[in-house]
């Protein structure tokens, strides 16, 4: 087998759909980035969710030089996989928990939520949206919508991008991977997690411009290593910590 083959077998599939994603949707992407901005602009929170390789997402968009402060993360240890992988992947499909966690946080309408979840049929994503929608929340999806299609639903019976104000496809294969070896039985390279970043960051650098061009200073947090930085994060912590357990 031919040497770096892989790599760029992984690296040319992976460029060509991150360009097919926001090429397609890109209008989107601008229509959920101009409602974070008027969110942010009434100094209201964007809450983010997700369970098992998706709480990744959450990291990436919180507390993190170049983010806003305004970033809320929905976290619950027992859906990550630091503890218990296979216990989490158990209790994401128990019915209750996404409302509970949900309003710890006290939401208030007109606020956001994104929503990540790959497959989209599994019970405690597609259910933090609905109770998004029933506390006043716009609520935002990501998932791979050929996957929802062909993964088995839940006792919900509902996939993500139905109970969602608007639902961004991540454009993965079912199951995830993507790149085929001759003479293995499974794909391998995944790409939700490549790709979801790629969907917040955009919606981030978005939301920054439509806010400067609103006349609202972005809350961005920088890194502490940067000249001045201290002072500017600080005034963001003095804000942003009386709505945000998480800082």
């Amino acid at each position: 087998m031919e040497r770096m083959q892989g790599i760029y077998l992984y690296f040319n599939a992976l460029q060509a759909l991150q360009k097919k994603v926001v090429e397609t949707q890109k209008e989107v992407l601008a229509k959920v980035a101009e409602i974070m901005a008027q969110t942010i602009a009434r100094d209201q929170r964007i809450f983010l969710f997700g369970t098992g390789h998706s709480h990744l997402l959450i990291e990436e968009a919180f507390y993190r030089a170049g983010g806003l402060a305004a970033v809320v993360p929905i976290f619950s240890s027992a859906l990550m996989l630091h503890e218990h992988a296979s216990l989490g992947s158990k209790i994401e499909r128990t019915a209750g928990i996404a409302r509970f966690l949900l309003e710890e946080y006290r939401p208030m309408s007109g606020e956001i939520l994104l929503v990540f979840s790959n497959s989209g049929v599994n019970r405690m994503p597609v259910e933090m949206a609905i109770a998004g929608h029933d506390c006043g929340l716009f609520v935002v999806g990501i998932c791979s919508k050929a996957y929802s299609r062909l993964a088995p639903l839940s006792d919900l019976g509902k996939r993500l991008d139905e109970v969602c104000d608007y639902c961004f496809d991540n454009g993965g294969l079912p199951g995830d991977a993507i790149v085929e070896v001759e003479g293995v039985p499974w794909r391998t390279g995944p790409t939700s997690t490549a790709i979801g970043v790629l969907i917040w960051n955009c919606l981030l650098v978005e939301t920054v411009f439509q806010l400067k061009s609103m006349g609202v200073e972005p809350p961005i947090f920088v890194s502490s290593n940067m000249p001045s930085a201290e002072e500017n994060n600080r005034q963001l912590f003095e804000k942003w910590r009386k709505v945000n357990p998480h800082l």
